[in-house]
């Protein structure tokens, strides 16, 4: 790649273009284009669900931030090629190439880096524990005019009609596309909605990431790791910016392992776009979610905890294979009330005197169970629990009707309201 076309490539290759979920928008979109809901469930997983077991707990950052008994996500990824004049051409050289690439991706996310700027402190995460799996998902298009193209709305309707179950990865699109700048959308932390939902820019509410290429490259890996990292709903760290975290430390998605305890009114980094690190100056860092293009890249551990609580909250969650399952369970030690939807990767054990109610859809792992101990309650109000795609282990009920049983405590109950179900179990 000559030198001015790969500058003007970093000059654009980390914008994030981020299309407006407000309601108002969303209400608009109600009356040209019709929805339909492809996730059940009538839980709010967005900043409105003020319920303090949701904000106290499930939406807490911390909450998710990984540790050796965290499983590995493995999100299901595809590479969507519209061949033309001057794009990437179907192969066996660029497929080979565009395996390295996702290599390399994954590299990123497997060896952290440490911080440029190190915060007091802050234990360095080693690994991320999210890996991206193409597997032989590489998808050319040929015949079509769309190699030109830089709108993921566009190119997933086309795909749609080619073979739909092909919208059930997280894509890649890569096109010629002139000068146009990698975007990523964005995980929608409420409903998945299909036509539209509340984005114009995927037919079925779907994430996606655009990329303009030629050619398949080390380049393109290192814009992946930032476009992917929107994907798992992390900002930028730098401003000017579309899109960048806060630096308000009062709100609870301040990352503090990142800005410091105490930050200025202006944290981010002034420089960006490949720019050249210069320690003791707040120009640009090697953080992923940064302008610059590196060897190894830094992410903080409140980042990868925001990447592990998109994956249970949000809509990224339906791209993660089945095989995550985690070596300690999540216990239940007092009253708490899920009316949201949540993908758990790991047992769910409520303990002895207290109650875990369901008003969401809770997707269990394949491998994992609900263990109700002696005395403790489930109450399946509304709600559904139930796997992705197989089977899932179930529930186990502690304790029995005998006296010494009794004596012991009473047996762990399950109780159903407002048409509350449990699927899928074996």
């Amino acid at each position: 790649m000559k030198t001015k076309t790969l500058f003007k490539f970093i000059i654009s290759f980390f914008i994030f273009t981020q299309i407006s979920v407000l309601n108002g928008f969303a209400q608009t979109l109600k009356t040209s284009i019709q929805k339909k809901i492809i996730e059940s469930g009538n839980c709010d997983n967005s900043n409105s669900n003020l319920h303090p077991d949701y904000v106290n707990k499930y939406k807490k950052i911390e909450t998710y931030i990984p540790d050796e008994n965290t499983p590995i996500k493995h999100i299901r990824i595809a590479v969507n090629i519209f061949t033309g004049p001057g794009t990437i051409q179907n192969t066996q050289e660029s497929i080979e190439a565009i395996v390295q690439m996702i290599n390399w991706l994954n590299g990123f996310y497997t060896n952290v880096d440490s911080a440029t700027y190190p915060i007091d402190g802050v234990q360095r995460l080693t690994d991320t524990k999210i890996r991206f799996d193409l597997d032989d998902r590489i998808f050319f298009y040929e015949g079509s005019k769309l190699y030109n193209s830089t709108s993921i709305y566009e190119m997933e309707k086309y795909i749609a009609g080619v073979d739909s179950s092909r919208l059930n990865n997280l894509n890649v699109y890569m096109t010629a596309g002139g000068h146009a700048s990698p975007y990523s959308i964005a995980p929608y932390p409420g409903f998945i909605k299909e036509g539209g939902g509340p984005t114009a820019g995927s037919l079925y509410a779907n994430q996606g990431i655009y990329i303009s290429s030629i050619n398949p490259c080390y380049v393109n890996s290192q814009t992946l790791a930032h476009e992917f990292g929107h994907a798992l709903d992390l900002f930028h760290t730098y401003k000017p910016s579309c899109c960048h975290e806060t630096c308000d430390a009062s709100d609870p998605e301040y990352l503090y392992d990142l800005f410091g305890s105490d930050p200025p009114v202006d944290c981010w980094e002034k420089g960006r776009f490949g720019c050249k690190i210069t320690l003791g100056e707040n120009t640009c860092t090697n953080n992923a979610m940064g302008g610059n293009n590196m060897l190894n890249y830094y992410f903080s551990p409140m980042q990868i905890g925001k990447m592990h609580r998109a994956v249970s909250i949000k809509t990224i969650r339906k791209y993660v294979k089945e095989d995550a399952l985690g070596l300690s369970a999540n216990e239940i030690s007092t009253n708490e009330t899920w009316d949201f939807d949540f993908r758990s990767y790991s047992d769910i054990v409520i303990k002895a005197g207290a109650t875990l109610t369901v008003k969401g859809k809770v997707l269990m792992p394949q491998q994992a169970r609900i263990v109700i101990k002696r005395g403790a309650f489930l109450v399946v109000d509304g709600g559904v629990i139930t796997s992705v795609d197989s089977t899932w282990q179930g529930i186990k009920i502690e304790g029995k009707r005998s006296k010494l049983q009794r004596l012991l405590g009473a047996k762990g109950e399950v109780i159903f309201k407002n048409e509350g179900v449990i699927e899928n179990q074996k």
